[in-house]
Protein backbone atom coordinates (compact mmCIF):
# COMPACT_ATOMS: atom_id res chain seq x y z
CA UNK A 1 0.00 0.00 0.00
CA UNK A 2 1.13 3.81 -0.01
CA UNK A 3 0.73 6.72 1.93
CA UNK A 4 0.62 10.64 1.23
CA UNK A 5 3.71 12.39 2.02
CA UNK A 6 2.10 15.38 4.24
CA UNK A 7 3.24 19.05 2.66
CA UNK A 8 5.36 19.38 5.84
CA UNK A 9 7.55 16.52 4.76
CA UNK A 10 7.85 17.73 1.21
CA UNK A 11 9.86 21.14 1.92
CA UNK A 12 10.36 21.95 -1.31
CA UNK A 13 6.94 21.50 -2.71
CA UNK A 14 6.60 24.38 -0.72
CA UNK A 15 7.84 26.43 -3.53
CA UNK A 16 5.77 25.44 -6.24
CA UNK A 17 2.59 26.00 -3.31
CA UNK A 18 3.98 29.87 -3.24
CA UNK A 19 4.86 30.31 -6.53
CA UNK A 20 2.14 28.91 -8.38
CA UNK A 21 -0.21 30.95 -5.97
CA UNK A 22 1.88 33.87 -7.48
CA UNK A 23 1.16 32.93 -11.03
CA UNK A 24 -2.67 32.37 -10.32
CA UNK A 25 -2.85 35.76 -8.79
CA UNK A 26 -0.77 37.56 -11.47
CA UNK A 27 -2.95 35.80 -14.58
CA UNK A 28 -6.45 36.33 -12.62
CA UNK A 29 -5.17 40.35 -12.14
CA UNK A 30 -2.62 41.04 -14.56
CA UNK A 31 -3.56 39.05 -17.72
CA UNK A 32 -7.03 40.11 -17.38
CA UNK A 33 -6.24 43.38 -18.62
CA UNK A 34 -5.73 42.05 -22.20
CA UNK A 35 -9.60 41.01 -22.05
CA UNK A 36 -10.90 43.98 -19.94
CA UNK A 37 -8.68 46.96 -20.97
CA UNK A 38 -6.33 48.02 -23.12
CA UNK A 39 -2.53 49.25 -20.81
CA UNK A 40 -2.54 53.04 -21.13
CA UNK A 41 -1.93 56.00 -18.99
CA UNK A 42 -5.38 57.53 -19.01
CA UNK A 43 -7.17 53.91 -18.53
CA UNK A 44 -10.46 53.89 -16.46
CA UNK A 45 -9.32 50.56 -14.86
CA UNK A 46 -6.35 50.95 -12.29
CA UNK A 47 -4.84 47.70 -13.20
CA UNK A 48 -4.43 48.69 -17.11
CA UNK A 49 -2.50 51.78 -15.76
CA UNK A 50 -0.48 49.78 -13.51
CA UNK A 51 0.41 47.61 -16.22
CA UNK A 52 1.06 50.39 -18.42
CA UNK A 53 3.21 51.97 -16.23
CA UNK A 54 5.69 49.38 -14.62
CA UNK A 55 5.81 47.04 -17.64
CA UNK A 56 4.17 48.19 -21.08
CA UNK A 57 5.57 51.45 -21.78
CA UNK A 58 9.19 50.77 -20.63
CA UNK A 59 9.87 47.07 -21.77
CA UNK A 60 6.70 45.18 -23.64
CA UNK A 61 5.24 47.24 -26.21
CA UNK A 62 3.29 44.10 -27.41
CA UNK A 63 1.15 44.77 -24.45
CA UNK A 64 0.74 48.42 -25.02
CA UNK A 65 -0.39 47.49 -28.64
CA UNK A 66 -2.87 44.66 -27.13
CA UNK A 67 -3.27 43.25 -30.61
CA UNK A 68 -5.47 40.41 -30.92
CA UNK A 69 -3.38 37.59 -30.54
CA UNK A 70 -2.21 38.93 -26.83
CA UNK A 71 -6.32 39.57 -26.18
CA UNK A 72 -6.87 35.86 -26.99
CA UNK A 73 -3.47 34.24 -25.27
CA UNK A 74 -2.51 36.69 -22.38
CA UNK A 75 -5.76 37.74 -21.85
CA UNK A 76 -8.48 34.36 -22.22
CA UNK A 77 -6.32 31.54 -22.34
CA UNK A 78 -3.78 33.09 -19.46
CA UNK A 79 -5.86 34.87 -17.44
CA UNK A 80 -9.12 32.55 -17.06
CA UNK A 81 -7.04 28.87 -18.14
CA UNK A 82 -3.51 29.28 -17.27
CA UNK A 83 -4.42 30.96 -13.76
CA UNK A 84 -7.26 28.06 -13.08
CA UNK A 85 -4.50 25.67 -14.14
CA UNK A 86 -2.26 27.42 -11.39
CA UNK A 87 -4.90 27.29 -8.77
CA UNK A 88 -5.61 23.31 -9.43
CA UNK A 89 -1.79 22.70 -9.10
CA UNK A 90 -1.85 24.61 -5.69
CA UNK A 91 -4.50 22.43 -4.08
CA UNK A 92 -2.84 18.78 -5.80
CA UNK A 93 0.90 20.21 -4.05
CA UNK A 94 -1.19 21.09 -0.65
CA UNK A 95 -2.97 17.69 -0.61
CA UNK A 96 -0.76 15.83 -2.29
CA UNK A 97 -2.62 13.96 -5.43
CA UNK A 98 -0.91 12.11 -7.50
CA UNK A 99 -4.03 12.54 -10.28
CA UNK A 100 -1.43 16.18 -11.20
CA UNK A 101 1.04 14.67 -12.79
CA UNK A 102 -0.05 13.83 -16.32
CA UNK A 103 -2.27 16.98 -16.68
CA UNK A 104 0.93 19.21 -14.84
CA UNK A 105 3.74 17.45 -17.45
CA UNK A 106 1.12 18.86 -19.96
CA UNK A 107 -0.04 22.04 -19.04
CA UNK A 108 4.66 22.50 -18.57
CA UNK A 109 4.77 22.03 -21.93
CA UNK A 110 1.72 24.13 -22.77
CA UNK A 111 3.33 26.86 -20.20
CA UNK A 112 7.08 26.55 -22.48
CA UNK A 113 5.64 26.60 -25.75
CA UNK A 114 2.67 29.78 -24.97
CA UNK A 115 6.13 31.53 -23.83
CA UNK A 116 8.52 30.84 -26.94
CA UNK A 117 5.87 31.78 -28.92
CA UNK A 118 5.74 34.81 -26.86
CA UNK A 119 9.22 35.87 -26.65
CA UNK A 120 9.76 34.96 -29.99
CA UNK A 121 7.45 37.88 -31.25
CA UNK A 122 9.36 40.32 -28.44
CA UNK A 123 13.12 39.29 -29.64
CA UNK A 124 12.61 39.33 -33.48
CA UNK A 125 9.93 41.42 -34.09
CA UNK A 126 7.53 41.20 -37.28
CA UNK A 127 9.66 43.74 -39.41
CA UNK A 128 12.00 41.23 -40.90
CA UNK A 129 9.99 38.45 -41.70
CA UNK A 130 8.07 40.88 -43.24
CA UNK A 131 10.35 42.10 -45.56
CA UNK A 132 11.92 38.59 -46.07
CA UNK A 133 8.34 37.02 -46.90
CA UNK A 134 6.62 39.82 -48.99
CA UNK A 135 9.81 41.72 -50.62
CA UNK A 136 9.39 45.30 -49.51
CA UNK A 137 10.01 47.48 -46.08
CA UNK A 138 7.22 47.14 -43.17
CA UNK A 139 5.04 49.48 -42.09
CA UNK A 140 3.02 48.47 -39.07
CA UNK A 141 3.85 48.17 -35.80
CA UNK A 142 6.98 45.52 -34.84
CA UNK A 143 6.58 43.96 -31.43
CA UNK A 144 10.61 44.41 -30.57
CA UNK A 145 10.82 44.62 -26.99
CA UNK A 146 12.30 48.06 -25.49
CA UNK A 147 14.03 46.42 -22.82
CA UNK A 148 15.22 42.74 -23.45
CA UNK A 149 17.01 42.10 -20.58
CA UNK A 150 13.87 42.91 -18.41
CA UNK A 151 11.74 41.81 -20.48
CA UNK A 152 13.25 38.02 -21.05
CA UNK A 153 14.18 38.25 -17.62
CA UNK A 154 10.73 38.39 -16.64
CA UNK A 155 9.16 36.18 -18.68
CA UNK A 156 11.85 32.97 -18.52
CA UNK A 157 10.42 33.11 -14.64
CA UNK A 158 7.81 30.72 -16.19
CA UNK A 159 9.24 28.02 -18.58
CA UNK A 160 11.86 27.25 -15.87
CA UNK A 161 9.09 26.92 -13.00
CA UNK A 162 7.74 24.86 -15.69
CA UNK A 163 10.40 22.39 -16.28
CA UNK A 164 11.04 21.86 -12.78
CA UNK A 165 7.49 20.87 -12.16
CA UNK A 166 8.21 18.36 -15.09
CA UNK A 167 11.61 17.27 -12.52
CA UNK A 168 9.43 17.06 -9.92
CA UNK A 169 6.50 15.13 -11.59
CA UNK A 170 9.00 12.45 -13.29
CA UNK A 171 8.31 9.61 -10.71
CA UNK A 172 5.56 8.29 -11.06
CA UNK A 173 3.92 8.16 -7.50
CA UNK A 174 5.25 12.38 -6.80
CA UNK A 175 3.36 12.65 -3.48
CA UNK A 176 3.16 9.26 -2.05
CA UNK A 177 5.62 6.31 -0.13
CA UNK A 178 5.09 3.13 -0.06
CA UNK A 179 4.78 1.21 3.39
CA UNK A 180 4.97 -2.21 3.88
CA UNK A 181 1.75 -4.19 4.63
CA UNK A 182 1.64 -5.66 8.23
CA UNK A 183 2.35 -9.30 8.54
CA UNK A 184 -0.68 -10.93 8.35
CA UNK A 185 -1.02 -13.00 12.02
CA UNK A 186 -1.70 -16.88 11.68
Amino acid sequence: TSIIVPLRERRRDWFFVIVFGIFAAASFVMDSVQLISRPGPDSDYVIARLVYQTYGATVDPIVVASPRFLQVTGGGASALFFGACYLVLVYAFVRGRDWIRLPAVFFAGMMVMALAVYLSAGVFGDASLFQLACGQAYNGFDYTFTNMAKAITLNLVHPFVALLLVARMWRPDPFTRRVSAPASGP
